[in-house]
C-alpha cells in the first residue's frame, strides 16, 4: 500500500474511486472542474493505492496560496467533503501524506470520519446539515411538514407565486448573482460569489443533466431563485436567494417543495439542503420544518492551522474590514458584486 498525488480532475482512478464509494457533489467532476474554471484551484488528491494499482481510499485538497498564505482546504467552497475511506486506518495514512506538506489543512466532514486524528486534527467549528429522505410517497412527504409550512404553501399559492424554469440564458445567470449578492449584503453583511462561479457550475452540470435552477415569479418580476444541482442519486438545493419585499408571499417555500416534487420525477432518494450555522436560527427552523434530519458537521485543522501568524492575522482583519465596507446598506449593489468577483477568493 503506497500514497500518492493524483490529478482529481483528470485521473481516472479518482472516478473509478467515486463510483465505487459514492462520494457528493462536492468531490464530483463537475464540481471541481467549477472550481478551477472560477478561481484557478487545481485539485488533487491524495490516494490510498492497493498492489494491483487500484485507489481504495483518497482524500480531495486544493492548494490554496494568496496574500493570506499558502494552505490546503478540502474542499474551497464546498459544504463538506468527507475522504473516501475503507478504514480508520486509511485515514491516518493519508492524513500522515498530507501532513508531510507541513501545511497548514482544512477538512469538512459529515460523519463519524470526521472524529479528530489523536494529536493531529482540532475541531474548529461545528455546523449543522440537513436532508430530506424522498423514498416515501407524496401524502406522506406532505404530512411530515409542519402545520406553518403547509400554511405558508397555500399561502403562497394564493398570492399567485408561480414557480417554473426560467430559459437557460444569460438573464438567469445575472438574476442568480443579483439576489444572491443582495441577499448575503442585507441579511450577512458578506460578500457573495462572482458571477463567473454561477457560469462555471452551468457550464460543467448543464450537459449532464444536473444544472435545475428553479425561480417563483410574481408576475413578470423574478422574486426568488434557487439553484439546484444533481449528482448521482441526490439533488442538492445549492443556493437560494429572495427579495425582502416578496417574502410575505412565500415565494422560498414554493421554491424549497417544488424542488422536492423536480427530484422526485428525477427519481432521486435524497434532497440535500446543505448546512447552516448555529447563528442562522431561521433557515434551521425552515429546514427542520420539512421534516429534514439533522447531523452535525465539523470543521477539522491541522495543529499546525491553529498556530497563529501575526502577518496574517492582521491580514484577515483588514480582509473583515474591507467587507463591513463594501456590504455597507449605502454602497450600491453592482460595487458589492464587484468587491466580491475581485475578493471572494480570499475567503478560501
Amino acid at each position: 500500500m503506497r500514497v500518492i498525488r493524483l490529478d482529481a480532475r483528470r485521473d481516472p482512478r479518482w472516478r473509478d474511486l467515486l463510483g465505487a464509494d459514492g462520494g457528493s457533489l462536492f468531490s464530483s467532476p463537475p464540481w471541481l472542474d467549477s472550481l478551477a474554471d472560477a478561481y484557478g484551484f487545481q485539485p488533487e488528491a491524495f490516494a490510498l493505492l492497493a498492489d494491483d494499482g487500484r485507489a481504495v481510499a483518497a482524500v480531495p485538497v486544493c492548494r490554496v496560496a494568496d496574500l493570506l498564505g499558502e494552505r490546503l482546504v478540502s474542499l474551497p467552497f464546498s459544504d463538506y467533503c468527507d475522504p473516501l475511506l475503507r478504514s480508520p486506518a486509511d485515514w491516518r495514512l493519508l492524513a500522515e501524506a498530507v501532513d508531510a506538506l507541513g501545511l497548514a489543512t482544512t477538512y469538512r466532514c459529515l460523519d463519524e470520519r470526521a472524529a479528530p486524528l489523536a494529536g493531529r486534527l482540532a475541531v474548529a467549528g461545528r455546523k449543522r446539515w440537513h436532508g430530506i429522505d424522498l423514498t416515501p410517497d407524496p401524502d406522506t412527504l406532505w404530512a411530515r411538514l409542519a402545520a406553518p409550512t403547509r400554511r405558508a404553501l397555500r399561502k403562497s399559492e394564493r398570492a399567485g407565486v408561480v414557480v417554473h424554469a426560467l430559459a437557460d440564458d444569460e438573464r438567469l445567470l445575472d438574476e442568480i448573482t443579483r439576489l444572491q449578492a443582495g441577499l448575503r449584503k442585507r441579511k450577512y453583511r458578506l460578500l457573495a460569489q462572482p458571477r463567473s462561479f454561477f457560469a462555471a457550475l452551468r457550464r460543467h452540470f448543464a450537459p449532464l443533466g444536473g444544472w435545475l435552477p428553479l425561480v417563483a415569479c410574481h408576475g413578470e418580476r423574478v422574486v426568488a431563485v434557487t439553484l439546484y444541482l444533481r449528482w448521482g442519486d441526490t439533488l442538492y438545493y445549492k443556493f437560494n436567494a429572495s427579495t425582502d419585499a416578496d417574502l410575505a408571499r412565500r415565494p422560498n417555500d414554493a421554491l424549497l417543495w417544488a424542488g422536492i416534487a423536480l427530484a422526485r420525477r428525477l427519481g432521486c432518494r435524497r434532497l440535500d439542503l446543505g448546512v447552516s450555522d448555529d447563528d442562522q436560527p431561521g433557515l434551521i427552523r425552515f429546514k427542520r420544518q420539512y421534516g429534514a434530519v439533522e447531523r452535525e458537521l465539523r470543521v477539522l485543522r491541522s495543529l499546525a492551522s491553529l498556530a497563529d501568524d501575526p502577518h496574517v492575522t492582521v491580514l484577515r482583519a483588514r480582509l473583515h474590514r474591507m467587507t463591513r465596507l463594501f456590504t455597507d446598506p449605502a454602497v450600491p449593489d453592482p460595487l458589492c458584486q464587484l468587491a466580491g468577483a475581485v475578493l471572494y477568493r480570499l475567503f478560501a
